[in-house]
Order: C-alpha cells, then structure tokens, then sequence
C-alpha cells in the first residue's frame, strides 16, 4: 500500500500523518485563495492559525478528533455557508438518545426514551446552562452571527454532544420534567412527538411534488409552498398551475426551509406576481489574484501604502484579499430587472412566510417582493447566506463547503450573516407544537383577508 494512501478499517478511516496534512494544507489553500470575506474580517490570521492546527492535526488521537479538528478550523472563517463534514463511517457508534426542537426561544425534547419527557425544556447540558453550553461546545463547530439562527439548526446540539465526548463519557441533559443521562455508544428506543402541523383550515390539495405544493382555502386564498429552488423543473411545475392560480383571489407564498438552490428559478417565478422594472445593486464580486502583483508586493510599504496610486493600491488589495472581480456589472454602473419582460398574470394580493431556514435564492426571492412593495413577509429573520459555495469532496472523505461569492440583495442591502428581517414577526410556541397549529399561516391568511 502506497504511503498516504486511505485505509479503511472498521469502520474506520486509517490515516498517515502525511494524509492528515495533505488535508488540512487542501483545506487552507482553498480558503486563503477562494474565501469570498476576507475583506469583512481582517483579524483572522488565516497562516498563523493554520500553523497552531498543523501539530494538533498531526497528534489526533484518532480519525474522528482529527475530523474535529477540520471543522474547527473552517468554523474560523465565520460563515454560516463555510463548514466542514465528517464522514458518515466516523459517527458510527455514536448516537443520541433524544431529539432537539425549537420553541418560545427554547430547546424542547422531540424524541425521548420516555413519553413523558417530550417537550420537555432542556435547560442544562453537561452542568452548564443551555445558552453557555452553547457558546462553549456549539461554535467552535458550527458558527453563524446570528444566535437564534445558529440556535434553529437545533441538531447541531445532538451533534456537539458526539463531537466532544467519549462514548464512554457519562452525559446529563437536564429538562424541567427530570434528568437524562447516557453513553453516546448507548442505543435506546425513543418516542418521537408529531411535529407535523395541521392547517388552521380545511385546504384543498390541488398538486404536490418534490419541489412545490399548491393547495386553495374555502374562500379561494392559494397556498404555494415553494419547497427549494434546487431543480429547474420548479418553475414548469408552476406554469402548470397558472391556470388554477389566476381564478384565486390572493396569495400565501410559503418559503419555510426553503434552503435556496439555483438563481433562475426564483427570479421566473417572481415575474407571475411583480411588475416593473427596478435598479439591480446586488453587485457580486469573486476575490481574483495575480501572480504578477504577489511577486511585486516586497516593493509597496504594506503598513502604509499609497492607494492613490492606483498600482500600488493592486498591489495591497491582493497581498491582503480586498481586490475582488466583479461577475456583474450592476453594482457600480446600472443595470435593470424586468419584470415586465414577463405579464404579470397573478396580481392578487400576497404575503410571504419566511424563516430562519429560507436561505441563499429564496432570500433573494423574498428580497424581489420586498424591494417591489409587493407583499408583507411573515415569519422570523432569514439565515442569511447568499454566497456561491464551492463543494468538494475532501480527499479523505468528508465534504468541504466554501463561500466563494459576495453578494447583496438586488436593494443593495448586506444580506450575508445577516438575513431578512419579517416585516411581521412571528414565531411558534411550545403549545403551537403540541397542538399541532401552523400559527405562522395562520397569521398570514388573517393578513390577507384584513
């Protein structure tokens, strides 16, 4: 077997120490190259941390710390589409007895060993309250800006829990209904809670796919729920429809979890409901390089350059990851989405639902009714993440994801770490989960018939 090559043994992946630096250097040339926000955060000294990881990747007990060790070091890039995956083998053996939701700005238990935990608030873990459990064990993994959007991808608290402890390490999740402790290589059988919702009213299901669901309320309101852009036959799908949807009298445009997809999609969509013709100030940008300036940057003072000379400032933009290449000319000199170029056939009045999990081309096409006046936007704050990642396989296994675009909304406005703001907040309870009740809809249909 040649040296570095990957074994697998066990279900385990057996690696040199020259396979686990290969990966980390793959890791931070990628990054140092392609990071779309080095510009947004200087402080981060990219070189220096990759020298302090380079020994600890190198001592790794085993495969499955060193893998810990990656996604710590692409959570220092402070981007909530930046990360690192483990291979799924890695987690074998490992698992946890409960599953995590979300409520009222809480953590309740949706799976437990015993039915009378489900729901339960969870309120410390390990000893330590759930917010300092968090901020301790969390982001070093996992990292967003925003708190209650990190909070919302509440299984990255079960996954912390197999990322920072042995299996034979006895664990304490404490709820306000009693204690659960357990052993990661424990298997336990759960009962799960229903979290599926029910309508607030009778609907009438006229189409389903995988990627789009219509359904129309008794007083002919539609309910598009726009499940992910990541497939072009959305917008087919949608034509299809147009049919049904001209004879209703208004619009619930349902993007909750829409994750985003490809940038088409949205826009075509969009073009049904909106007319006019509106400036673009999305201006996206890519970081771009020059190996002629990198060689010339020994012959600028790079404590204090002279950025009126537009040669030295090149030179200090590439040295230091601020010179950027545009992919449209929109952000500085003018350019134009035509709505019209599409008749606006669905003029009803509409609203929005949103939430933490509308990320990416659905924030963008929440951004399209939101410049346009069009409708109102329910719902909580979007993830806020609009940058084109690059995803590779890692040589090893695992999976790389890399923010290599920096965009805004078509309004100009900072998006990325950052979201969209509702213009109607709105947010379900603990007894909305029990019950069941889609209040969030519920909202929005009130809205519509206001």
């Amino acid at each position: 077997m040649a040296q570095g090559e990957l074994r697998r043994h066990s279900g385990d992946l057996i690696m040199t120490v020259e396979d686990r630096i290969y990966t980390l250097s793959h890791l931070w040339k990628e990054a140092e190259y392609n990071y779309a926000f080095w510009a947004k955060y200087p402080d981060i000294d990219w070189n220096g941390e990759y020298k302090r990881f380079l020994p600890l990747v190198m001592s790794a007990k085993d495969d499955f710390e060193f893998y810990c060790l990656l996604m710590k070091f692409y959570a220092l890039l402070r981007d909530g589409h930046t990360c690192v995956t483990m291979p799924y083998e890695l987690l074998s053996g490992r698992s946890v007895p409960f599953g995590v939701t979300r409520a009222d700005g809480k953590f309740l238990l949706s799976a437990a060993p015993e039915e009378r935990l489900l729901f339960a608030e969870i309120t410390h873990i390990q000893g330590l309250p759930i917010t300092e459990y968090i901020e301790k064990y969390v982001y070093p993994f996992y990292w967003h800006e925003l708190p209650e959007t990190l909070f919302s991808c509440f299984d990255c608290i079960e996954c912390s829990l197999m990322f920072n402890f042995d299996t034979d390490e006895l664990i304490s999740v404490v709820t306000d209904k009693g204690e659960l402790t357990f052993k990661l290589n424990e298997l336990r059988e759960l009962v799960f809670a229903d979290l599926s919702v029910k309508p607030p009213e009778p609907l009438l299901e006229h189409y389903r796919s995988d990627n789009l669901i219509i359904s129309v309320t008794e007083d002919n309101l539609a309910i598009i729920e726009l499940l992910d852009f990541h497939r072009a036959e959305i917008v087919n799908e949608f034509k299809e429809n147009i049919g049904l949807l001209e004879k209703c009298t208004g619009y619930i445009i349902d993007v909750r979890g829409n994750s985003g997809g490809m940038g088409d999609p949205p826009l075509e969509i969009a073009k049904y409901f909106i007319s006019g013709k509106f400036p673009v100030k999305s201006d996206p940008k890519t970081p771009a390089h020059s190996a002629k300036y990198h060689a010339l940057e020994p012959y600028i003072d790079r404590d204090n350059p002279d950025l009126s000379d537009p040669w030295q400032r090149k030179i200090y933009e590439i040295a230091t990851h601020t010179y950027y290449e545009r992919l449209e000319d929109n952000g500085e000199n003018g350019g134009f989405i035509d709505f019209d170029s599409q008749p606006t056939i669905l003029s009803a009045p509409a609203v929005i639902l949103a939430n933490h999990g509308t990320a990416c081309a659905a924030e963008v096409f929440v951004s399209y009714f939101k410049m346009s006046d069009r409708a109102k936007v329910v719902g909580t704050t979007t993830y806020g993440s609009g940058a084109e990642a690059m995803i590779r396989e890692l040589p090893l296994g695992g999976m790389m994801y890399l923010a290599t675009t920096w965009s805004k909304l078509v309004d100009g406005s900072e998006f990325v770490n950052v979201g969209i703001a509702p213009d109607i907040p709105g947010e379900k309870t603990a007894d909305d989960l029990k019950n069941r009740t889609d209040v969030i809809l519920k909202k929005g249909l009130e809205l519509l018939r206001s």
